[in-house]
C-alpha cells in the first residue's frame, strides 16, 4: 500500500531481537517495509504481544494507509493449549514506528474456529475469516466485520452465507474495500439455486454495507463449474465493488483441453452500480 509492504513469516520462532530465550517453535511474525522513496526498503519485524507457540502470527497478512493486520489462527484462548480458536492483531504507524493497538478475536470464539486464517483491511473497515467455524454445521465457516471508530476496535457483524452447511470452509479468503466484500468458500458444492451437487465445486459470496449494516447481495460460482474446482480459495474486489476476481486453483479445463489441477481465474463484473469516472 503506497510505501509500505508487509509479509508473513507464520513459522517464524523468534521475537524481533532474534534471542535463543525467545525462541517459541511456529509463535510467528510479519515484516513491515518501507521505501524511502528513492528505491530504498527499510524493515520491522512485527510480533504479537502476547505471543506463544504455535501462533502462527503472520498466516495472513493485509495493510490500509497507516493501519496493518495479521493473524495467527492457531492462537489459543487460554496459554499454549492448543485450541486454535484463533486471533487477529492491529498494528499502526506512528511516526514510522509500527506497534500493536488491538488484538481481535470473535465474539462467538470457540475452540478450532480458525480465526485469523484470512484477513482484509480497507481504511477503518477490517474483515476476518474463520473458515472452521460451525454454525450451520461442523466446518461451515463464517467472516467477521470490525470497524474503528477513533482508536477503538469492535466487531460490528457476523458473516455466514445464506446457504450455508458444513463443510463449506466459508472465511477460507477474504477481501474489502470500502463498503463491498466479498468472501470464498472454496468447498461449497451448490450453484446459486442451491441445485446442482457438484462437490467442493465452490463458490464466493458478496457483501455490501448499508447504514453499518452488512447483507449478502449475491453467491457467485463459475460458468463451467466442476466438482473439486475449489472456486474461491482466493478472492480480491476493488474499490468501488464493481469488479471481483475468484479463484480456483484446481480448475482443470480450458478452450484447448483438461489438464488436472491447472488452476484459472474468474472476473466478475458488478452490473448493478458504476462508480464515477
Amino acid at each position: 500500500y503506497g510505501s509500505y509492504g508487509i509479509v508473513g513469516a507464520y513459522k517464524e520462532d523468534h521475537d524481533v531481537d532474534g534471542s535463543s530465550n525467545s525462541y517459541k517453535s511456529t509463535a510467528g511474525a510479519a515484516y513491515i517495509f518501507t521505501d524511502d522513496g528513492y528505491g530504498n526498503w527499510s524493515q520491522q519485524k512485527l510480533v504479537a504481544s502476547d505471543r506463544g507457540t504455535g501462533d502462527e502470527f503472520g498466516y495472513s497478512v493485509a495493510i490500509s494507509g497507516d493501519t496493518a493486520i495479521i493473524g495467527a489462527y492457531g492462537k489459543d484462548r487460554y496459554g499454549d493449549y492448543y485450541d486454535n480458536a484463533g486471533a487477529a492483531y492491529i498494528f499502526t504507524n506512528v511516526d514510522g514506528t509500527w506497534g500493536e493497538t488491538k488484538k481481535l478475536v470473535a465474539s462467538d470464539r470457540e475452540q478450532g474456529d480458525n480465526f485469523g486464517w484470512s484477513v482484509a483491511i480497507s481504511g477503518d473497515t477490517a474483515i476476518v475469516g474463520a473458515h472452521l467455524e460451525y454454525e450451520g454445521g461442523n466446518n461451515a465457516g463464517a467472516a467477521y466485520i470490525f470497524t474503528r471508530e477513533g482508536d477503538t476496535w469492535s466487531q460490528q457483524q457476523k458473516l455466514t452465507s445464506s446457504d450455508r452447511e458444513a463443510d463449506d470452509n466459508f472465511g477460507y479468503s477474504v477481501a474489502i474495500r470500502g463498503d463491498a466484500a466479498i468472501v470464498g468458500a472454496y468447498q461449497e458444492d451448490h450453484d446459486v439455486d442451491g441445485q446442482s451437487f457438484k462437490q467442493n465445486a465452490g463458490a464466493a459470496y458478496i457483501f455490501t454495507r448499508t447504514n453499518n449494516t452488512w447483507s449478502e447481495i449475491q453467491k457467485l460460482v463459475a460458468n463451467n463449474r466442476d466438482s473439486f474446482d475449489l472456486f474461491g480459495f482466493s478472492v480480491a474486489i476493488d474499490e468501488y465493488g464493481s469488479y471481483a476476481i475468484i479463484g480456483a486453483h484446481s480448475e482443470d479445463r480450458d478452450e484447448e483441453g483438461s489438464f488436472d489441477n491447472a488452476g484459472a481465474a474468474y472476473i466478475f463484473k458488478n452490473n448493478w452500480y458504476e462508480p464515477e469516472p
